[in-house]
Formats: C-alpha cells, sequence, structure tokens
C-alpha cells in the first residue's frame, strides 16, 4: 500500500506541470501562446558571411535577454528562428521567403544585400511580409510605403563620408572598380555623382559580375586608366569578399600597388581579408581606408558588452550593421506588445514605423526616414593595418575626423 502511495504521488508530480501548461496555469498558457516566428535570411558561407554569421549570434542574444524579461514577468514575447542561408543569392533569397511564407513567417530580418531585397520586394509587399535588412544600401530601394525596412543609411550618405575623405586626401580623380549587383551599383552611382558634384572626375572604370574569379582583365583596365596618375588618383573598389583575389590580381602591378585605394561597407571589418596575409599586406600598402556605419562612441558602455558577446560566439567583430539586428528585435518585441499579433499586418506595420522612431538602441537612434530607412548617416573608417582592422577615422554630422 505504501509503494502504491508513493508510486501515485511520482507519476502526479510528473503529470501536473503538463497539465498547468494545457490549461490550468493561465500566465503560463499566457507566455506559451506569445512566441511568434521570425524568419532570418542571411549569408553564412561563401562571400559575405561574416556579417551573415554575426546576425544570427546578434539576434540569439537579444531573443536570450527577452526571453529570460518574459520568464519573469510571465508574459511577454519569445521568437523562433527560421534561419536561411542565401549565400548573397537573390534566387535563393526569393525561395527561401516563398518557403518562410508557407511556414507562416510574416516577419523577416535580412537579407544582407541590395540584390537580394529588389528580388524578395515584390513577393514581400504583395504578401504581408515585413522586412528588415540590415545591409541594404542600394538608394534605388529606397521607397515609400513599401514593405521594406532597412537599419542602415542607403548608399548616398556613405557617398558623402568616402567622398570627404577622398577631398581631404587632394584626390581629383577616381577609376572605379565594382561588383555588378543592386548594392554596389547603387555605390558606384552615388559616389560618382557625389565626387563630380564637387568638381572631381570620375573615369569608366570596370564593372565585375558577381561570379568573377579571375580578375587580370579587371586590373589590367583599370590600371591603364589610372595610367602615371601620380597621387591625385585613386582607385575605388565597391566589392565584397572578393577583395581578397582582387588583390591578389593587383599585388604585381607596379601602376596599382603604387596608388591609392578607397573602399566601401561591403569590406570594412572582413575577417576574410584579415585572413589572407598576401591581401592584407597589399590592402595595407594602398592605404584603402572603408567607410561603414559608424556606432556611437557614447554608447560604447551599451553596445561593447554585446559586441564582445558576439565575437566569443563567431570569432568575428561584429560592425554596426549586426548590432542592428540586436536593436531590430526589441522594436519587434515593442510593436508586437502595441498590436498584441499579426492578425491585422497594417496595424503592426504601423507599430513597428512607430517604435522604431521611438527607440534609442545599442546602435542609437532606429528613427526612419520616409523611405523607412534608417535617418542616421553616421559613418567609421577602417583600414588594415598589421592584419587587423583598425578604425583610422569618423564623419559624423558633417564632420570629418582623421585620428
Amino acid at each position: 500500500m505504501n509503494i502504491r502511495i508513493v508510486l501515485r504521488v511520482i507519476v502526479s508530480g510528473l503529470i501536473l506541470p503538463f497539465i498547468g501548461q494545457a490549461g490550468g496555469d493561465q500566465s503560463a498558457q499566457l507566455h506559451s501562446q506569445r512566441v511568434f516566428k521570425i524568419g532570418v535570411l542571411a549569408t553564412l558561407t561563401g562571400s559575405g558571411f561574416t556579417l551573415g554569421q554575426d546576425t544570427v549570434a546578434a539576434l540569439q542574444i537579444a531573443e536570450e535577454q527577452l526571453e529570460a524579461d518574459a520568464i519573469s514577468q510571465h508574459g511577454g514575447y519569445r521568437f523562433k528562428f527560421f534561419v536561411r542561408d542565401t549565400q548573397h543569392d537573390p534566387s535563393k533569397a526569393l525561395e527561401a521567403i516563398k518557403d518562410l511564407d508557407r511556414r507562416g513567417v510574416q516577419i523577416i530580418i535580412g537579407p544582407q544585400t541590395s540584390s537580394e531585397v529588389a528580388m524578395i520586394k515584390p513577393y514581400a509587399d504583395a504578401h504581408n511580409i515585413l522586412v528588415i535588412s540590415q545591409g541594404s544600401t542600394a538608394h534605388s530601394l529606397a521607397i515609400p510605403e513599401d514593405n521594406i525596412f532597412r537599419l542602415c543609411p542607403d548608399d548616398t550618405l556613405e557617398a558623402k563620408a568616402i567622398v570627404a575623405l577622398m577631398s581631404h586626401d587632394g584626390i581629383q580623380t577616381i577609376v572605379p572598380l565594382w561588383r555588378n549587383d543592386a548594392g554596389n551599383n547603387g555605390l558606384h552611382d552615388s559616389v560618382k555623382a557625389r565626387f563630380e558634384a564637387l568638381g572631381g572626375t570620375v573615369a569608366s572604370g570596370f564593372q565585375y559580375e558577381p561570379t568573377t574569379t579571375d580578375f587580370t582583365l579587371a586590373i589590367t583596365s583599370i590600371a591603364s586608366q589610372v595610367g602615371a596618375g601620380g597621387s591625385t588618383i585613386a582607385v575605388y573598389l565597391a566589392a565584397f569578399d572578393e577583395v581578397v583575389d582582387i588583390f591578389h590580381a593587383a599585388q604585381s602591378n607596379l601602376t596599382l600597388s603604387t596608388t591609392m585605394w578607397y573602399g566601401s561597407d561591403g569590406v570594412a571589418l572582413s575577417a576574410a581579408l584579415t585572413g589572407d596575409a598576401t591581401a592584407a599586406a597589399f590592402a595595407e600598402s594602398v592605404d584603402y581606408p572603408n567607410p561603414i556605419f559608424g556606432l556611437p562612441d557614447s554608447l560604447q558602455s551599451e553596445w561593447q558588452p554585446i559586441a564582445d558577446e558576439i565575437e566569443a560566439r563567431t570569432g568575428i567583430k561584429p560592425d554596426a550593421f549586426a548590432l542592428s539586428t540586436y536593436d531590430a528585435l526589441f522594436v519587434i518585441q515593442r510593436a508586437l506588445e502595441d498590436v498584441g499579433d499579426l492578425k491585422n499586418f497594417v496595424d503592426f506595420k504601423t507599430a513597428f514605423v512607430r517604435e522604431a522612431d521611438a527607440y534609442s538602441g545599442i546602435t542609437g537612434s532606429t528613427a526612419l526616414n520616409s523611405a523607412g530607412d534608417r535617418a542616421n548617416g553616421d559613418f567609421d573608417f577602417w583600414a588594415v593595418r598589421n592584419d587587423t582592422w583598425v578604425r583610422i577615422g569618423t564623419y559624423n554630422n558633417g564632420v570629418l575626423t582623421i585620428f
């Protein structure tokens, strides 16, 4: 009889928690219902993997903090991530958003590139899916009232930053070398327009396809355009991690190895570049500063611990693009608190904009402009020194500062 009583107590102890979750514990039921699906379109392998891996880590850290808050408050919101590796491939991004739509996902963070965003935009607009890109900068995608939001400044602001540095350095002519995709085409066009508006000359340069692996023709072409230009002519490179192959091809060219190079946000803090000794050495020899959406020094006590945790998980130093996704999850959570659920997409979208405009996170204010892009346009300049990335200057509120 005593044994039966003991067994009954043990069985009751195992069953009661499940009974409470099923209906007896109202707060537990409320908490379990507040789980929202978030799609994550990121490049986890191949060119651009650094931002992709840091993005996933940033979101995981944010979710862990929000979940801890939800548990302590017996409520709140929790998130389930559906991560897809798009590899900078627009067709993979489109395939991924269609798959996520079938799974009932209405909120997507990513993709990283403007080419991918351009590919998925019609689908997102037609199917009530909110897309929050952390890396797309093409001004051509700055379209009001659509479902695309970008927590980074568009390329017209980056162009102001890099051209300000070029002017400071006495550059009068640039020879552009750029990847043929929406984001890098946008950078080329914006830099060209800004540089010419200030009286500079922009050569025809060379545009290469994303599939290019042999850069011999590109190097020969831009070297001939640089010619004997001297210290007032420079190469402007808008690229991704293929910069390693470009620098391998350029290192033996006497003209290009004695010419100043300037870069873009697609390469700034790239682990692929600093991980290749030959390419890193070339980058340092030609100076090669790269502008990137910057982190406020005044908020370092807030973003540094998150950045350190991301680096501990990925081995990669995160940039403001990755850290902006940490902020994005908190904005999403606040918007969901406003509307309660995603049944009315228009209400949620309105709440997201309202909360983004009001929120100030570890990357500063997330206020959006009329096109749904981040209104803040401050930039840091990073260059490779002794096989590591070093911040060499800033462009804040139109003021250039060189360290």
